[in-house]
């Protein structure tokens, strides 16, 4: 068992990790680099990898081998193969160096650093985002809120309360319901006396469901799929924390609880996800279907 002051100096090796490799990613924008895509990817978003992905691996598991090794603790990251040791030790770290790798490679905001510590229960204990090009660092852990910079967050908006914010992957566009699926809630918005709907696609899913955050009306929908794909645990595990710490709707498309540690995969693609600002939305989310 992790003690407060346990999981408080982890955090706290998290959000130097996390700081460390962002700046060393904000430092390559407009720079020569090399990527590839990777095989089996299900999406343009999804098949990028830069050797950018690899030194923030790096940076980052640099400084939390320590801790590792002293806890016994296991290790997901995005650019290794899964072996397996989130399922037989009581925690482990769930990394992603470069989330939003495409729009990262198309010099536009939408990229983080983001790493959560995870039971192997499927729970979050901590979560640490960075995000390179405001240098915002966003850190929590459970039972403690949420600090930015070093500060307590609170939830506040200057945006217009008239307008209703969706949040989505790019690749929806291409879904075949696409159009279906702003019909339907372009009549639940006027319903609900909403001046306007604004879609925002592009960015990856962390900067997503932060995005969610700087509105008072939106949320971050990604629906379930039979094919894989649709994110990895490593997509959600420190936003998860973030919104269950503001008290904010977090789930998956059933409106339980987003499982972080199945046994049989990493993917996420048969839960889906909803992030929201107010449970309304959510339950507007969780009763479309396509």
């Amino acid at each position: 068992m992790l003690n407060k002051d346990i999981l408080s100096n982890l955090c706290q090796s998290a959000v130097t990790a996390s700081i460390e490799a962002g700046q060393m990613i904000q430092s390559q924008v407009n720079q020569p680099y090399k990527h590839k895509e990777k095989e089996g990817a299900h999406s343009r978003a999804s098949q990028v990898v830069t050797e950018i992905d690899f030194k923030a691996q790096e940076i980052i598991l640099e400084h939390l081998r320590p801790g590792i090794h002293q806890y016994d603790l296991g290790v997901l990251t995005e650019e290794a193969a899964d072996d397996q040791s989130r399922l037989y030790t009581d925690y482990f770290w769930c990394i992603d160096p470069l989330d939003g790798t495409l729009p990262f490679t198309e010099q536009r905001p939408g990229y983080a650093v983001s790493i959560a510590l995870i039971s192997q229960s499927g729970d979050p204990l901590t979560g640490v985002v960075y995000v390179p090009d405001e240098d915002l660092c966003y850190s929590a852990i459970k039972g403690e809120g949420i600090v930015v910079n070093g500060q307590p967050f609170q939830l506040g908006n200057s945006s217009n309360e008239n307008v209703l914010h969706i949040y989505m992957d790019r690749s929806m566009q291409s879904a075949g319901y696409f159009g279906a699926l702003k019909d339907r809630i372009k009549q639940w918005a006027k319903a609900q006396n909403y001046g306007e709907v604004v879609y925002h696609l592009g960015f990856g899913a962390v900067r997503n469901a932060l995005g969610v955050l700087s509105h008072k009306h939106a949320c971050y929908i990604k629906f379930p799929r039979p094919q894989r794909g649709g994110g990895s645990i490593w997509d959600f595990a420190a936003t998860r924390l973030i919104f269950e710490e503001l008290a904010l709707p977090v789930s998956n498309m059933k409106g339980k609880k987003l499982h972080l540690n199945s046994p049989e995969t990493t993917f996420m693609h048969r839960q889906g996800v909803v992030y929201a600002t107010t449970e309304r939305i959510a339950e507007m989310v969780l009763r479309l279907e396509f």
